[in-house]
Parts: C-alpha cells; structure tokens; sequence
C-alpha cells in the first residue's frame, strides 16, 4: 500500500489553471460586511487574533485549505497533495480603510486584493479582514480558485465558517498533521498506470460504439456545442476588450420581496426578473457608450446548478452554463421580461454547455495538453460577451463569531476579451449585486450599479404599486 496521499484534480478543475493568465486571475471572491460585534474595538480596529483562531476552528471541514498543487511528471495534470509548510497567518490577512472607511472606499480596497492572483505554491485562497468601516463595522475580502470552488461550493464556505447563532467565543483547532506527498517517481509510476487504465477504456468504448452509426460524429457535434455554446461568434461589445491585471467593482442591493412580487406580477421567477433587469441595466449602459446591438440582444452564460444535495458542502465544479440571447433594447420593461422568459425557456430546452462532460472527454483522450487546447479554443470561439451568475445564499442570518453579516457580494472572474461580469446573491432578505470589471476597458461600473437600481425601479413601476422603495445609495466605483 501506498504510503503517500494524493488527488488528481478533475477536467473541469484543472481547466481554469489554464484560464488563468497573468490579466485573468481566476478566483471566486466575495466581499462580506459585518457589524463589529465585540471583534471591533471603539477605534475601529478589528480582533484579527480572534478572527484567526475562529477560522484555524473550521479548517477540518475543508481538508482543500490546507493542500496545495503538484504536477504529475511529462503529463504536467495537476494533483492536490498537503501543505507541509502551511501557515494560517499567509491566508487570514488584515487590511485597514482610510478615513472615512465609506463605501467607496471599501470597493477600492476589493479591487486591489481580488486584483492579485493566488499564490499557486500555496493553498489557494485567502481572507483579508478589512477594519475601519464607517459605523464600526468590518468587511472580510475572501478569494478561493475556481479550481477548487465554483458558485455554489462558494457558499458551503461562506455557511462553514459562519454561523447560525452568534457566540463571541472561537473554538479550539482540530490538531492537524500533514500526509506524506508523493515523490516525482511515485508521480509518474502512477501516470503511466492510469494513462493504460484510460487506454483500455477508451479501446472497450471504441468497439462498444462500432455497431452504433454515427457514434464518432455525434461525439464530435457534442464537443463542438460544448466548447461554443451551440452560437456563432459573439458580438463585438465596449466591454469585450483585451483585458488588463487591474480591477474596478461595484455593487448594490434589491429587495429580495419585492423582485417576488414584480415576478408573481409578470408571471415569471426571481431569476427571471433578475435577467431582465440586468438587460435593461445593460442597455442603457451601452446606448450610453453609443453602441447598439444589431438584433437587440447580447450573449450571455448564465451557469445552472447542476449539484446534488447529497454533494453539498463539498468543493470542487459542477458547472455548466445556458447561452442566453439576452434582450437589453427593449424599452419596455414588462416585454422585455417576457422575452427574458421566453428566451430562457429556449435555452433550457436544451441542454448546458458543460466542461464536466464533454470537455471531460478530450481531457482523458489527449491528456493536460488536451485540456488546455480546448481551453484555448473556446476562448477565440467567444460565444458569449459575459458571465450573468445567480448564487442562492443563505435565508438566515450568519454570523462570524458574535458579528453578524448584513451584507455579501460576490464578485466573479473575468476571462480574456471579457472586460465586465455580474454575479448576484441572494442573502437574508435582499438579493446582492456584485459588478467585477477590467480598470481600463469598464472605468464606469459604477454607473452601470446605478442603472441596475433604475432598471429595477421601471419594473416596479411596471408591476404595480411599489411596496418597498428601492435603496437609492450612490454606487462608486472606487472613484
């Protein structure tokens, strides 16, 4: 038997290695805002001790945060192994805001650390605890790889390491002795063993689907659609440029109630209305740049949720993503949410691009270097402008240690000639907005934060009688 561990990381994993360059850093971040609790002190400052010691505490429920990369040898695919120098103190980082710690200011403070990519002689990720917000409050800035999480994991993070009821006391770490790594031998016997393992499974299919016409083709056609989304080439947008290492974010918030009942009202969901909003917000951003989509819809991925409940809690991908024709020209604001509707009942007629399938495929046929050719390709294919992502978050209260979270926005990556991407969450009773952008190619986010408010308000406007006024707080950019 073996006396060393290690995991191989799956297709889908490994592709975003592959994703990630020097301008595209590929990590999941969120920006979580507290009340201070008795983790802050009168001056503003934070108990980052504490804070340290809450989340050495909860490392035994992600065995991940504490692992890092290796690779395999002459295949070069990617394996987790345990840190043996792991150092909690590189990964729980401490940042403080200038006076007067508002709003705009803690989204400057977001863009700079999400600007940074991971350390990939580490374990990748890291939480910057953020003192000094106005009010006496704190935020956290958290990063994790998208090799290790995607939108959902992102969340069985955020509800392992918060809680339900607050308690001001930390527990005590779960001791930890790092398993032995494999040596660069040990590596290689085990590649060549598995690389036969693949060879006779691909040779069983191979005879397996002789008897089927048109097996090989149709095997093609479903790599073909994975790697372009089914659609030709993507318009050409203001936002989808060669981008750049620094970043802009922006946010806002909308009540999650009232994004019901402007849904009960239209006959659609939340998710529904949430699009639609989107496009308008996204229309009137670009008929502001001077350009116009010449069928009146961009292309947009919107990844779906295709994880079990029995794999809750775990990390990993699960991804897979609907290539919309989103209506952003539409003035109308109840049409457009009825072509919203009608649209995303046409994409889920069919089935999700998903890297976890038939990328799969030309991973174990051609190996790493496979992967990242496909990887390559669908990045010059650009069959969408940009990543539209809902997350469910938790319905309840968290807290960290006795501070309760009031806030949380996510902010996804952006990938090449992809200058802008939207995620939104949903936490207690509202629905968060998160806007990551290229500093260079979307100098303005924040403008388009405000055209998300504003695109909701017509909707309201639309559905009937507001209920409850849509928070009309200036959005920054970091300006």
């Amino acid at each position: 038997m073996a006396n060393y561990v290690y995991e191989r990381l799956s297709a889908q994993d490994a592709s975003f290695l592959h994703f990630e360059s020097a301008n595209t850093p590929m990590h999941l971040s969120w920006t979580w805002v507290f009340e201070g609790g008795t983790l802050t002190a009168p001056d503003g400052g934070v108990d980052i001790a504490r804070i340290r010691q809450h989340v050495a505490s909860r490392l035994y429920r992600f065995p991940r945060f504490r692992q890092r990369l290796a690779f395999t040898p002459l295949e070069g695919h990617p394996v987790w192994v345990d840190d043996e120098g792991f150092k909690l103190h590189y990964h729980v980082r401490h940042a403080s805001l200038p006076d007067p710690g508002d709003d705009a200011r803690l989204k400057t403070t977001t863009a700079a650390i999400i600007s940074q990519p991971l350390d990939r002689s580490k374990p990748l990720w890291e939480l910057w605890v953020v003192e000094g917000l106005a009010g006496g409050g704190f935020a956290v800035v958290s990063k994790t790889h998208h090799c290790m999480v995607d939108g959902v994991a992102s969340v069985d993070l955020m509800t392992g390491l918060l809680d339900e009821t607050p308690c001001a006391t930390a527990g005590e770490a779960v001791e930890w002795i790092p398993r032995p790594a494999p040596s660069a031998i040990a590596l290689f016997r085990d590649a060549v063993v598995d690389r036969l393992r693949l060879a006779s499974r691909v040779a069983s299919d191979g005879l397996a689907g002789l008897g089927s016409p048109g097996a090989p083709v149709r095997a093609l056609l479903e790599i073909g659609r994975a790697l372009t989304g089914g659609l030709p080439r993507a318009p050409e947008t203001p936002f989808n440029r060669p981008v750049g290492p620094h970043r802009f974010v922006s946010w806002t918030r909308l009540p999650l109630e009232e994004t019901r009942r402007i849904g009960r009202r239209l006959g659609a969901t939340v998710g529904d209305v949430m699009l639609a909003t989107i496009g308008g917000a996204l229309g009137a951003f670009c008929a502001r740049r001077g350009w116009t989509p010449s069928d009146g819809t961009l292309r947009v991925a919107v990844p779906g949720n295709p994880r079990p409940d029995v794999e809750r809690g775990m990390l990993g991908n699960r991804a897979s993503a609907w290539i919309l024709c989103l209506p952003i020209d539409e003035c109308d604001p109840v049409r457009r949410v009825h072509a919203t509707v009608a649209e995303l009942s046409r994409a889920k007629g069919t089935s999700p691009t998903s890297p976890g399938e038939a990328w799969l495929r030309v991973a174990e046929l051609a190996g790493h270097a496979g992967l990242g050719a496909a990887v390559r390709a669908r990045q010059w294919l650009h069959s969408y402008n940009l990543i539209v992502t809902n997350i469910p978050g938790p319905r309840t209260a968290r807290h960290l240690l006795d501070a309760t979270l009031v806030e949380a926005y996510p902010q996804v990556p952006l990938f090449r000639e992809q200058g802008l991407a939207v995620a939104v969450a949903s936490y207690r009773d509202h629905l968060h907005v998160g806007l990551s952008a290229d500093w260079e190619v979307v100098p303005d986010v924040g403008e388009l934060a405000r055209d998300v408010r504003e695109s909701f308000a017509a909707l309201q406007d639309a559905a009937g009688p507001s209920r409850t006024p849509v928070e009309r707080s200036v959005a920054t950019s970091g300006d």
